[in-house]
This record gives C-alpha cells, sequence and structure tokens, in this order.
C-alpha cells in the first residue's frame, strides 16, 4: 500500500501541497486587521473578554474623542491657512490632535466587533477573530484530502482484481477473513493518522499566523456562529468537528473499499466513490441538507453541525429567507446512525466478497449493484487574482477628477448612461465625429461596467463586476480590469478577481472573502504601472488606495484619506492631499512618502509639466508648480471656486461673480 503502490510519495507530496497551499493561498477573514494589526491591538487589548458596561462607556467616549478630534483638526487647518493662528499654536495643536486620531482605524475595527457582541453579550467575547475563522469559518471541502484516500486505498482490492490475483489470494490458509480485517485495519489506521496529523498542521499554521488564543471563548464570538445555540468553547469545537472529520473520513474509505469489491475497476470505484460525495456537495440546493444526506459527506464537512439558522433578505419578496436550517442534536444522531449502519453493512459485504474461493464456488452468484450515474464537474476556482497581461508602458498623467474620460490624438473616451441606467464607455472619432460603444456585451444584465475608466497612450482599461442570478436574487462574482489596444480594440484581462463566497476553494481553504469582496464593489477609480494595480475605494468610513500585485494577487493598504477630493499619478508617483491640506507625494518605487510643506490646498491638477492648484495662502487663486525645478508662478488675480484643465486651456468659475472664464497657459515656456 505504501512501497508497491508508491503510497509514502503520495503522503509526502500531499502534505507538501497541503502546507504550500495554505502558506500561498490563505487570506485573512478579515484583511483590515493585519492591514492594521497595531492599531487593532491597541484598542482590543483594552476591551477584550467580556461584554460590561465599562466596555459601553469606554466606546462612547473614544467615539466622542476621535469624532472632535477630526473636527478641530479641520478647524485649526483652517484657521491657521486663513492666518488666524500662528504656526506654532498650528503645530502644537495638529500634533495633539493626530495623535488621538493615529489609531482612528483600528478603533473602528474594534467597533465593529462592539456592535456584533452587544447584540447578544451573554455569549459572545471580544478577541481577535482571524485565527478561529480560518481554521473553522467554513465548510469547504479538502480535495487533495480526498484525493490522497483515493489513490491510498482503491488499490487495496482493485490491484487484486486487476492483475488477477484475487482468486489465488482466497486459496491459502489466510486468504479470506484475516487477509481482509488487515487490510481493513491498515486502511482504518493510515486515514485516522492522516486525519489527526492535517487537524494538527491546521491548527499550527493558523496559531502561528495570526494566533489562537481565548480558545475558552464561545463559540458565538465568531460571527459565523452567531446564530447558534450549541454550548461549546471555540477549542471544542475544533476538537469535535476534528472528530467529525475523522468518522467522515473512514466512512469514506469504507465506501472505497465496498466499491472495489463490488465493481473490481480503478474506473468504476473513483467515479462512483466521487460521485457519491460531490453530488450532494455540489447538487442540494439549500446548503444545510448535505448534513442531513446519510454519508460521509457531512462528517467530513462537520463545521456545519454547530451553525445555527440563518436568513438572508429577499429583495423582490421584502422578507428573509431560510438559506440554512440549523442541525439538531437529534438529527445528527439520525444521521449518525444511519451512516454508522450503512458502513456496518459495506463492511460485511466486504468480508463476505472476500470468503475462501470454494465457498465461492458453491455460493449463487448475484447481479452487480447498478452504477451510479451523473457526470462529476468540479469548478476550479482561485482566491487569488488572475494575471494574463504585463508590460503596460504608462505614458501622461491621471487626475481623480478626469477619471469619467480619456483622450488620446485619435479618439475621445468617455462614460455615459444608457436608457436602463446602465454605463456605457463610449469613443468618438475626433477626426469624423462618428461615436461607437466600446464595449459589445451580449450578457449586460449581468454585467455591471464601472463608472471609472483609465487610459495611456494606445490602451484604454475599464473595470466590470459580473453578477449571477439565483431566482430573484442577484450576487457579485467576479471583479475584473480589462484593457482595450485602442489600435486594435482587442481586450485582454489585466486582472481578475472572484469575489462570491458560496462554495470554498478546490483545494478546501477559506471561502471568498466577505470584507475584501464589499471593497472591490467600492471601487471609484484605478490606476495601474508595469507591475501593480492601484484602487481607489472606501473600508470602514474612509477612503483606501490599495496596491494589487497583478502576479501574485498580494493586496496592500498604501494610504489612507479622509476626504478625497484631488488624486494624481505621473506614472511612479502618486499625488494626494493630507489632512493637513498639504499636497503629499508617494514613491511607488521606493515606497517614500513626501510633503511639499509649500503647496496647501484642497484642489490640483497634474499636467505633464506642472502641477496646477488652488491656493488656500492666497485666497483660492490658481498656482502653478514647475515639476523639474519647483518654482511657483500665480496664473489668476482672482479668487477660484473650481476648475478643470483640457491642454492648453485653464477652464475656471470666479467664487465672486460665479462666472466661468477661459486661460490659456503656455507650459512649454517654463
Amino acid at each position: 500500500m505504501l512501497l508497491l503502490h508508491k503510497g509514502l510519495l503520495f503522503i509526502c507530496l500531499y502534505f507538501f501541497l497541503s502546507i504550500g497551499t495554505m502558506v500561498i493561498l490563505d487570506e485573512p477573514a478579515n484583511p483590515e486587521v493585519e492591514m492594521n494589526r497595531m492599531q487593532y491591538r491597541f484598542y482590543l487589548n483594552q476591551v477584550q473578554g467580556p461584554y460590561t458596561e465599562e466596555t459601553e462607556h469606554f466606546f462612547t467616549s473614544e467615539a466622542n474623542k476621535i469624532s472632535d478630534a477630526k473636527v478641530a483638526l479641520q478647524r485649526v487647518t483652517d484657521n491657521f491657512y486663513d492666518g488666524y493662528i500662528g504656526e506654532q499654536e498650528f503645530l502644537t495643536s495638529s500634533d495633539s490632535l493626530a495623535i488621538i486620531l493615529k489609531n482612528e482605524v483600528g478603533f473602528q475595527l474594534v467597533y465593529n466587533q462592539y456592535v456584533y457582541v452587544r447584540e447578544n453579550p451573554d455569549n459572545r467575547k471580544f478577541l481577535n477573530t482571524n485565527g478561529w475563522d480560518g481554521l473553522l469559518s467554513n465548510d469547504s471541502l479538502d480535495f487533495l484530502f480526498i484525493l490522497l484516500v483515493l489513490l491510498l486505498v482503491t488499490p487495496i482490492f482493485c490491484y487484486e482484481f486487476e492483475s488477477k490475483m484475487d482468486a489465488l489470494l482466497l486459496t491459502v490458509k489466510k486468504g479470506a477473513k484475516t487477509h481482509t480485517l488487515c487490510k481493513i485495519g491498515l486502511v482504518f489506521v493510515i486515514v485516522s493518522l492522516l486525519c489527526l496529523v492535517t487537524a494538527g498542521l491546521r491548527y499550527g499554521f493558523y496559531s502561528f499566523k495570526y494566533g489562537l488564543e481565548n480558545g475558552d471563548y464561545p463559540l458565538q464570538s465568531l460571527s459565523y456562529f452567531g446564530t447558534s445555540i450549541k454550548d461549546v468553547t471555540l477549542l471544542q469545537s475544533f476538537l469535535w468537528i476534528t472528530i467529525g472529520k475523522l468518522l467522515g473520513n473512514l466512512c469514506f474509505a469504507t465506501l472505497i473499499l465496498f466499491a472495489s469489491v463490488c465493481f473490481k475497476k480503478y474506473a468504476i470505484t473513483l467515479f462512483s466513490c466521487t460521485t457519491v460525495v460531490l453530488l450532494p456537495y455540489y447538487g442540494l440546493k439549500l446548503e444545510s441538507s448535505k448534513f442531513l444526506w446519510p454519508g460521509p459527506l457531512g462528517f467530513m464537512v462537520s463545521t456545519g453541525f454547530f451553525r445555527g439558522n440563518e436568513f438572508k433578505r429577499n429583495l423582490v419578496k421584502d422578507q428573509m429567507e431560510l438559506i440554512f436550517r440549523e442541525v439538531s442534536f437529534t438529527s445528527w444522531i439520525i444521521v449518525f446512525t444511519i451512516t454508522f449502519s450503512l458502513c456496518v453493512v459495506m463492511l460485511i459485504v466486504i468480508l463476505h466478497k472476500r470468503t475462501n474461493v470454494w465457498i465461492v464456488q458453491h455460493r449463487k452468484r448475484r447481479r452487480r449493484l447498478p452504477l451510479l450515474i451523473l457526470v462529476l464537474g468540479i469548478a476550479v476556482s482561485m482566491l487569488v487574482g488572475c494575471n494574463s497581461f504585463n508590460g503596460v508602458m504608462i505614458e501622461g498623467t491621471y487626475n481623480y477628477s478626469s477619471k469619467g474620460s480619456f483622450e488620446n490624438d485619435k479618439y475621445r473616451f468617455y462614460m455615459e448612461q444608457t436608457e436602463f441606467g446602465n454605463n456605457q464607455i463610449v469613443f468618438e472619432d475626433k477626426t469624423s465625429g462618428e461615436k461607437h460603444n466600446l464595449v459589445r456585451n451580449p450578457m449586460t444584465s449581468l454585467t455591471q461596467i464601472g463608472a471609472p475608466i483609465y487610459g495611456d497612450g494606445t490602451y484604454i482599461y475599464y473595470m466590470k463586476i459580473d453578477f449571477e442570478k439565483i431566482g430573484f436574487q442577484e450576487s457579485a462574482t467576479r471583479f475584473s480590469v480589462i484593457g482595450v489596444d485602442i489600435t486594435r480594440f482587442n481586450e485582454k484581462i489585466i486582472f481578475e478577481k472572484k469575489l462570491s463566497t458560496d462554495k470554498g476553494t478546490v483545494l478546501g481553504l477559506v471561502k471568498g472573502n466577505t470584507y475584501v469582496a464589499s471593497f472591490y464593489l467600492t471601487v471609484s477609480a484605478f490606476f495601474l504601472d508595469e507591475s501593480s494595480l492601484y484602487l481607489i475605494g472606501q473600508s470602514n468610513g474612509q477612503t483606501e488606495i490599495r496596491k494589487i500585485n497583478r502576479t501574485t494577487g498580494a493586496m496592500s493598504v498604501l494610504f489612507r484619506i479622509p476626504v478625497l477630493r484631488s488624486f494624481a499619478f505621473d506614472g511612479r508617483t502618486i499625488y494626494f492631499v493630507d489632512e493637513k491640506s498639504q499636497i503629499v507625494k508617494y514613491d511607488t518605487k521606493t515606497d517614500i512618502m513626501t510633503s511639499i510643506i509649500d503647496l496647501v490646498t484642497r484642489d490640483f491638477i497634474l499636467t505633464d509639466t506642472e502641477l496646477l492648484f488652488l491656493n488656500r495662502k492666497d485666497q483660492q487663486k490658481i498656482y502653478a508648480m514647475n515639476l523639474h525645478d519647483s518654482t511657483i508662478r500665480k496664473l489668476t488675480e482672482v479668487p477660484v471656486l473650481s476648475f478643470r484643465y483640457n491642454n492648453p486651456y485653464i477652464t475656471y468659475i470666479g467664487k465672486i461673480d460665479m462666472k466661468e472664464y477661459q486661460l490659456f497657459i503656455d507650459s512649454s515656456s517654463n
């Protein structure tokens, strides 16, 4: 089993792939916590444990303190730039307020947990949930383990039938029940050891990566089990789930042995056993039904036995619909009894069929069991983003204010809404004036084109979100960024991310991440360079700029902006306005961030040679800073309410008379 049939090789390969996939593909249930670990820990350490009246007072006072600090910081900044206070007073006040706001993101994360715990404080406590969520909060099958068991157990009897040794083995003294019992015992021991070692590896991985403290806290502390009525702790749940998976895998191994002696063929055995597990896993409409299905499946994903009733609002019917029905203890006993009885029957049949050959000659032949039908289909889906296009050459500049349009020498691209309220990218030939739709998608009802577009030279990029419709419910399944070659109008996928959370991955790691998916649905702009994609979206009430490596799919938060008004990118450097109304430059290659102290503004536009901005220090008049020598010049003598740039003209609205003016600028002369 382990040597002749390369069992040791398969076991080593399984553990190598299992550990590798956990290390590479695992994503935290709440990535915001890992991105802001220090800020999160700062507040969690102050409230960790049960909910109390002191906890209530703490969150109330801290929320008021942060809110007041944000208002005060804005007021101090305005007073300084309007000349009401001096620089020293401004620096003293702003520094003290910045200390209060330093851990604002961590407070928001803990506050979200506080809202959940407060709903039922009797069985919910504050803790870092990422480790326990990764270990417990999924009902995914471990397909690698299923494959390993199939490869190890199937040859036990099938090899004898294929090599015609079954009749010869049954003629020897120990060729009947003794030989069969030894093989069955060996299978049970190996499968049990593999199952326990796998559980230990997963426990060790999540303990090392995230930490598994507070194992004595109630299971309901995790939102995944928020409606459960089971009175167990986190550690007890892990142990019971491990025992359930052990029973399920032993039942699955028994099924393989049973199919082997009945069908005596490798292919039929593999097909029938795989179908028995995967058919109900993918075929049953109600997710909880698979835990009421007699057989190995429910026990192989034992997490569902600890979940409670779960509902989801049907927007069409405006009512709550049951999506998961809690499995009661009585139901569990019934399913376990039936499954155990089936295993006993299968073992009896195995022993009966493996009796001595002389008895076999006198036994009345029986017809073989009918083959299971229905073809197996496994959809392979990865959590990391797909990268199918590289080598993007960035040309020109990108401004947040023009995120919905782009033009080059030949075409002008812009976004317009259809009569059904959907976004549609239109391009206009500057010479002939002809207009055409850039995206020709026959499945418009299941695809949403994002409002922002991005262009550089001969490429235009847009984003889309694909939806899946089941009955009257729609859910986002995929986020994509598409690049179009303007010369030939060929499309290529720049980046792709799965958003659906209905089924686990093929390796049984973690389901689709709800926190990450929600960010993709709030993306208001994007841009890219040679190796990375940058997204601007919302998280915890703040605007975040996130960087995604298009090769690995790794995501990181570059910085957060309370209120985003102006933003620019020149292919390498990102320009934005911080909370002090100063322009900050961030180098994407070196990760160095520097502030341009002399530039105080809330509105600016980046050109190829200059930075145009409304000067807060001079009554909102338009100024221009040369990007090469940092010299600054004044462009208008009147205060300006707003402006836009279309080379070589600036169009602005006067703050006093509210009239629109046009100003010609010659950047080449500077």
